[in-house]
């Protein structure tokens, strides 16, 4: 009978098995499967709380101020207007609407954007307004809340909503009267008395401070200027952004506009994922650590207290690297079950503290703290429970190598 007739290959997941089978220290292989689990729903809960901000800020600064897709007018007409110029677009909202018929929800609004002096009494302060058809930004600006008052009414009413900020620098409250002056294309100036029906807020505090909105027409007529400065779209998933884009300048080709993403012109947000991102990987660089540890030294301690046994499977003509595998199939197993048990428990932690809620204290840059949850995907599910696996593997690498070259001899002596 040939030596390794005793131990003939198996395929992986029978050998799998037979490590299982040759564990002799339950507590200690439990406890470092509870180490896995605990690793895998840490990072689980880490990357959900992560994505989740990201996702809610995200969405706010997409519905209030930037849409998801932008139609404006080229950049060399705005160089040529100067600051504060005004540049109307060309007649181009049918095709931009036809370019999102594959997008269902989509929603489409004009705005014109300008600056002026807002005075109430004595106080003047300058400010961003914005022109905005009402019927349409209720659905695509649902993140611009109205905290006092209401929003704006006709589209050519003469009144105007204003930001918390900018509502305290000018002293003025819902009801009152506000002029706003602004600088016309022909190089005049125009001004209209509005009344302040509301004051809003944002997720983003530097907007508030400075900006206020009104109906279109009313601002059109401020400006002195015809048509939209902007034509925004906001679609029913994120997600579809650079399609629909891609869709947008399709259809524009030739004209004189610049089709934008929402990601080109959220530059905080993006510094915010890049500055998050590298503290997660922190967070999943310490968990992994624990993780390898902790397995390292239960097989470790493994092999120290099994080196008769493998002495005797080696004399019975085991080879050095079926020894090796047993002990790599005890890491699998143990990264496999500790693996399953982190993705249920986080699971079960992600929905029980989003049911539950997150208040969150004001971020920098914003007036409010907010609430959230932990956001639980297959994604991140995969990515810690393979990362937690991998660090099973990776830790059961040195005590293997060193239990394959005891040598025979030496092994048999060995003190139980």
């Amino acid at each position: 009978m040939p030596a390794n007739s005793i131990f003939p290959r198996r395929p992986w997941s029978t050998r799998v098995a037979i490590s299982l089978a040759f564990l002799r220290e339950p507590r200690r292989w439990i406890t470092a499967a509870i180490a896995v689990a605990a690793g895998t729903a840490g990072m689980i809960l880490a990357e959900g709380f992560i994505e989740q901000i990201f996702r809610d800020f995200r969405e706010d600064i997409v519905r209030s101020h930037y849409g998801h897709v932008q139609v404006v007018p080229a950049a060399d007409a705005r160089s040529a207007a100067g600051p504060g110029g005004v540049v109307t677009l060309p007649d181009v909202r049918k095709r931009v609407a036809a370019a999102l018929d594959a997008f269902p929800g989509a929603v489409i609004a004009g705005r014109i954007g300008f600056a002026g002096l807002a005075s109430n009494g004595e106080r003047s302060v300058s400010f961003i307004g914005e022109g905005v058809e009402p019927d349409s930004e209720r659905t695509l600006s649902r993140a611009v809340v109205i905290g006092q008052g209401r929003d704006l009414g006709a589209n050519d009413a003469r009144e105007v909503i204003v930001g918390e900020g900018l509502a305290r620098s000018l002293a003025v409250g819902v009801g009152q009267k506000l002029t706003l002056l602004t600088n016309t294309p022909g190089g005049g100036v125009n001004a209209v008395e509005a009344e302040v029906v509301g004051l809003f807020y944002t997720a983003t505090k530097a907007y508030d401070d400075r900006a206020l909105r009104l109906p279109l027409r009313t601002a059109q007529r401020l400006v002195r200027v015809e048509g939209v400065s902007q034509i925004i779209a906001v679609l029913e998933r994120t997600a579809d952004s650079g399609r629909a884009r891609q869709s947008v300048a399709k259809a524009l080709a030739g004209s004189d506009v610049q089709v934008r993403e929402w990601s080109d012109l959220a530059d905080f947000y993006n510094k915010t994922v890049e500055l998050f991102t590298r503290q997660l990987n922190v967070v999943r660089a310490i968990i992994l650590a624990i993780v390898l540890l902790s397995i390292s030294n239960s097989i470790a301690r493994n092999v120290f207290e099994r080196t008769r046994e493998i002495g005797t499977m080696m004399a019975l003509g085991a080879t050095r690297a079926s020894v090796a595998r047993r002990f790599v199939g005890e890491a699998f197993g143990i990264g496999v079950v500790g693996a399953v048990l982190g993705i249920v428990a986080g699971g079960a932690l992600a929905a029980l503290v989003s049911a539950i809620g997150i208040d969150m204290p004001p971020p920098p840059g914003t007036a409010r703290g907010f609430e959230t949850g932990i956001l639980f995907s297959a994604g991140s599910a995969a990515n810690a429970a393979g990362l937690a696996l991998a660090a099973a593997l990776v830790a059961s690498a040195l005590p293997a190598w060193r239990a394959a070259r005891l040598a025979i001899v030496d092994a048999l002596r060995a003190e139980r």
